[in-house]
Parts: C-alpha cells; structure tokens; sequence
C-alpha cells in the first residue's frame, strides 16, 4: 500500500529548511581567517619597522632610498591593527547586555586574555636590558633606569600617561586597547539605552543608537584630536581607527545600512586631501576597512589568505608582537658585534633573518605557554553571562 505525501507536511518541512538556511547564511563563520592573515601580517610588518627604525640596523649596509620609504610605510601595520580590534570587539559585544554585570564580565575577559603575556613581556623586557647592561655588555634599547614605579605604570597600562620612558617599543598601543576597551563597552550600553531597540529581546541597538554615541567621536577625533599632538596617549587620538572596524561589522551584521558605511567612506576620503601629515595613516586604516568590507561583503572571511603561514603568523600575531623588540635588539647587536660593525650586505642580511627567526621562535613559545592558556581562562568566563535586557528600554 503506497502512501500518498502529506502536503501540509511537505510544506511545513520545507519553511523549517529554509529557516535554518537562512540562519546558516547569516551566521558569521567560525573563524575570520581573513582578518587572523591581515593581523599577522601586519605583526610582522611592525617588527620589521622596529628593526629598521630602532636598531643599528642590517638595512644600514643593503638599503637605499627607495628601500628605506618602504621600510618607512611598515609602520602602518599599528593603523591595521586598529581598525581589526575594532572590527573584533564590535563582533564580540553584540551578544552583550549593558549591565554592569555583564560590561566587568567584558572587561575581564579582555584583561585575562591579554594581560598575562603582555607582563611576560615586560618581564622579558627587563630581563633582557638588564643582562645587556650587566652580563652581555651590549647597547641598551631601554632609556633611562628602572624603579618600581615605572615597573607598575607599564604593567597597570599608565606609563605614557605618567610620562615614563617605555620598556620595550609597541606596548604603548595595548594602553591604547585597554581604553578603547572601555569606551566601546561603555558606548554600546548606552546606545541600547538611547533608543528602542529593534528587537527588546536581544541586545543590539537600533542603528540611531549606535550613530549618536559613536560617530561623534569618531568624527571629532578624525577632524580634531588626531592634530594634537599631547593627545596621542590617549584613545581619543585613535578613535576613529577602531571606529571604522566597528562599523565595518555593524555594516555586514545589518546593524546598519550599507550607506552609513558609503557615506563615512565618502567623508574619510574627502579628509584625506587635506590633511597631509596624516595622509598615510588614515589610508592605511581606510584601506584595511575597505578590504574586511570587501571580505565580508562576498562573504569570503573564512576563505581569502586563508593560507597555513598567514594563519599562522595570524595566530602568534599577539605574542610576536609583544616580544620580538627585545629579542631583534639582542640578535642585531651580537650579529653587528660578532662583524666588527661593518657586516657586509650579505651578512647583514643573515643578521636580520636570524632575528626575524629567533623572534618567531619565541613567540610561538610565548602563545603555547603564556598566550593561549589565557585564552582558555578567557573563555571560561563566558559561563558567567546573563541576558536580562538593560532597565529602561522598551522595543517601539
């Protein structure tokens, strides 16, 4: 006996599979290798810039003038990374509430997964300075001594805002971070605040919400912060970096429309033919968020540079940033010693190798013993989220 299809059931089937295909389509994925390249990348990018600007250097006997303008512009590799975080924290809080149990638990996460090997890396700092001053007799990278205080201002995120000379180059940008951290968890609750939210049962603001408290700031600190100079201590002088990775995910998530994204383009490149001294900057960060855009947009952030050496470089991205100052300095200044100073091209260039090498080395050492445990203890945290909605806001 056949039995004859249900089309009631056909029908309702058919809903339930096209629900969860939608679903599926806009879920992000898993991972944005993408981005992991584009980071690690631009990890390497500064190193070589530190290399270059700081050290005796190996480009000294191979460089010319069209050689050191390239070296120079690695240093846009900083303006890459702020567009990312801002793109990553933006991802991170959207299944955030905005209460204050919930903004610690944020906070907290941020400072687990960083602060453990950005002390390691301070530790090494020292370490290193001190055995090059009293065991090695080699240069110094660090200026001025050491004391307790300055000690505690770089491992509280202070030490620019005190004024003490830094311990290892870099470090200044993770000040930078811990602020941004707070301004983006703090501005997201207020935006869910502002105005109704699209759905009163979920966390994201309305695209109103978001507007109002970000991009004021953003335009003040594109338009007036970045001109002062004292500012750069601060996150109001690099706001409006992570302010356009922030809006390159609202944008993919549909937070917002695609023309807010257009239209703050439209608005950076007009500010780039007048503003020179930080021409290459801004284009920099306009270029990295127009590139994830792009990514995102095809729908290709888990597939473009999705290459095992950039994933790589993408996954030790933190840890080589934090260490490779220290360790360069000391396998340039053995190299140029064990030289007489006067390496020739080739030499010089077996210097560099060796450093870039030896760095990588330890930070894979760094990520598989300090870096990725606190990734671990990071997430542990997330088993403490709630989600009541924040008092005071209603849905229209």
């Amino acid at each position: 006996m056949s039995v004859e299809p249900d089309p009631i059931a056909a029908v309702s089937t058919s809903n339930v599979d096209a629900t969860k295909a939608a679903k599926t389509a806009s879920k992000p994925p898993a991972r944005f290798a993408f981005v992991d390249s584009l980071r690690g990348l631009a990890a390497v990018s500064i190193m070589i810039f530190h290399i270059w600007w700081y050290e005796p250097a190996p480009f000294v006997a191979i460089s010319n003038r069209l050689v050191n303008d390239a070296l120079l512009r690695t240093r846009g590799g900083v303006q890459i990374l702020l567009v990312i975080s801002g793109f990553v924290i933006a991802y991170t809080l959207r299944h955030v509430w905005g209460t204050w149990k919930e903004t610690l638990l944020f906070l907290g996460r941020r400072l687990v997964r960083l602060v453990p090997a950005y002390w390691a890396a301070i530790a090494i700092a020292m370490l290193t300075d001190y055995s090059c001053r009293y065991f090695w007799d080699l240069p110094s990278a660090v200026d001025g001594h050491h004391s307790v205080s300055r000690t505690l201002a770089h491992m509280t995120f202070l030490q620019d805002i005190f004024d003490y000379d830094a311990l290892s180059a870099g470090l200044w940008t993770l000040c930078i971070e811990m602020q941004f951290y707070i301004v983006a968890v703090l501005g997201w609750s207020i935006a869910q605040r502002l105005f109704p939210r699209p759905d009163a049962t979920k966390p994201r603001p309305s695209a109103t919400g978001l507007l109002v408290t970000f991009a004021p700031l953003a335009f003040a600190s594109l338009f007036h912060w970045r001109q002062i100079a004292s500012n750069d201590h601060w996150v109001i002088h690099f706001l409006w970096m992570f302010f356009l990775g922030m809006l390159v995910w609202w944008t993919l998530d549909r937070t917002l429309p695609k023309w807010t994204f257009w239209v703050v383009v439209l608005i950076a490149e007009i500010e780039l033919f007048f503003d020179a001294e930080w021409r290459y900057e801004n284009s920099v960060a306009l270029l990295t968020a127009l590139m994830i855009f792009t990514a995102g947009y095809y729908q290709r952030l888990d597939v473009w540079l999705n290459w095992w050496p950039l994933q790589y470089l993408g996954r030790i991205s933190y840890s080589l940033y934090l260490i490779h100052f220290p360790i360069c300095h000391v396998i340039s200044a053995i190299g140029w010693r064990w030289y007489e100073d006067s390496p020739t091209p080739i030499q010089a260039r077996l210097i560099l190798f060796s450093a870039l090498v030896v760095s990588m080395l330890a930070a894979q050492l760094m990520y598989v013993l300090v870096e990725a445990p606190s990734a671990r203890w990071a997430a542990m945290l997330k088993r403490y989220e709630t989600a009541p909605p924040p008092p005071a806001v209603a849905a229209s």
